[in-house]
């Protein structure tokens, strides 16, 4: 690859590939789950799936799993093409329902987004698919093998109101009965999520990814400027960049904490696509300051979906205990003990964790005390940092309430603006 991965990361030493990795225990359709939830299970897997649909499976609890993971279309596939006789008829026949309906509502979703981009490039407002329909295409070349989600798409900050009237032209309004005052480019500080007068479909606005006291930026110039066209049904429309949807993914699952299986099954369909420029990946994760987020990405596609990570970044991964700790703990449901993975609750110490230096640790300790985050009094168990943060949050409390105390009132700073 011709440049280094390596990156200076708390409590990290020089390691093998093999160093350090163990895998999580996971219970039979969860482990059966993961086999089957790929565009293309490889000759290696086939008779393992085979051997435990044999073996006997809880069929309405794997069905379950699916629905809940967002990969019914994978695990239908799958099934179809290899076991199908092997599945109850009545669970294969309600399977292949849902995966049918997703797939039509999935390309009526690909005709309102390419409807809606048409609306947009008129009105100069930028945007671009993100997950949802776009993301499917641009993997598997095939728009129905994803769940059937709401369109998600990116846009710049600064055109927020005017992606708000974009969308109320086209008969949207924000979900809520919020006002023009919600997307002013100054105040709104989360996604928008907008709902169809008659039609009930859903598009959500995003332009930062925010959870725990964490705002990651996605509006980007990386972003805007390395747009790639994706073929929808067979029509173009603008997509984004391998290399920034494998970030911007990345950053998505960690705040999500990798909840859902389809996030991990993404970031290793975008990996097997074999376009990434990897060494442009490394070094935007470094201007982003999310290297050890994308490590964290990267450690779970090859452990749960054996994602073809470069060795060097393997051995990067494998040296940082705290990737390898927090990755065999997600995603949560899929565990045999789940009282031992992360979830929602978790996300703060998760974050923490991730910081790519020291003083964006901190920093963003010095937030979640002052916010009076969960991790501050009930930190889990594996998270190495919670005396340090707990004496933090000790330090800041004092401080904070007297910045509180001393700051006027919101009537009078109200004033002045004025």
């Amino acid at each position: 690859m011709g440049f280094s991965l390596r990156h200076p990361v708390d409590g990290a030493a020089p390691s093998t590939v093999a160093a350090g990795w163990v895998n999580p225990v996971r219970f039979r359709e969860a482990q059966f789950l993961i086999w089957c939830a790929r565009a293309a299970v490889p000759e290696s897997l086939r008779c393992r799936i085979l051997d435990l649909a044999q073996a006997g499976l809880n069929w309405p609890l794997l069905l379950e799993l699916a629905k809940s993971h967002g990969v019914e279309s994978l695990l239908a596939r799958t099934l179809t093409g290899l076991c199908a006789d092997l599945v109850p008829p009545g669970d294969l026949d309600a399977l292949r329902r849902r995966t049918e309906a997703a797939a039509a509502a999935n390309r009526a979703g690909a005709g309102e987004l390419l409807r809606l981009s048409r609306a947009f490039d008129e009105a100069g407002v930028s945007v671009l698919p993100f997950r949802g329909v776009g993301l499917a295409a641009m993997i598997y070349g095939d728009l129905t093998l994803c769940a059937s989600v709401d369109l998600v798409v990116l846009v710049r900050r600064d055109q927020l109101a005017a992606a708000h009237q974009v969308l109320v032209s086209q008969g949207y309004s924000v979900r809520g009965g919020a006002g023009d005052r919600t997307v002013d480019a100054g105040a709104c500080e989360r996604s928008l999520v907008y709902l169809h007068g008659s039609t009930s479909r859903q598009i959500e606005l995003l332009w930062a990814v925010r959870h725990a006291r964490m705002t990651f930026r996605i509006d980007r110039p990386e972003v805007w400027g390395h747009i790639r066209p994706v073929s929808l049904d067979g029509r173009k429309t603008k997509g984004m960049d391998p290399e920034d949807a494998l970030l911007v993914l990345c950053v998505y699952g960690a705040h999500q904490a990798w909840g859902q299986l389809s996030l991990v099954t993404e970031v290793a369909g975008l990996i097997r696509t074999g376009r990434l420029n990897w060494k442009r990946v490394y070094t935007t994760a470094l201007e982003w300051k999310c290297y050890r987020v994308l490590l964290l990405g990267l450690a779970l596609s090859h452990r749960v979906m054996d994602a073809p990570i470069p060795p060097q970044i393997l051995n990067t991964i494998a040296a940082d205990s705290d990737v390898l700790s927090v990755a065999q703990r997600m995603p949560k449901s899929l565990l045999l003990h789940q009282q031992e993975g992360i979830g929602d609750h978790d996300i703060g110490a998760l974050l923490f964790t991730l910081q790519d230096d020291w003083n964006e640790r901190w920093r963003y300790g010095i937030a979640l005390c002052r916010s009076h985050d969960p991790v501050i009094h009930a930190s889990p168990a594996w998270f190495r940092w919670r005396r340090s943060l707990h004496w933090l949050a000790r330090a800041v409390s004092p401080v904070h309430t007297l910045s509180r105390w001393l700051s006027p009132p919101a009537s009078i700073r109200h004033l002045f603006h004025r």
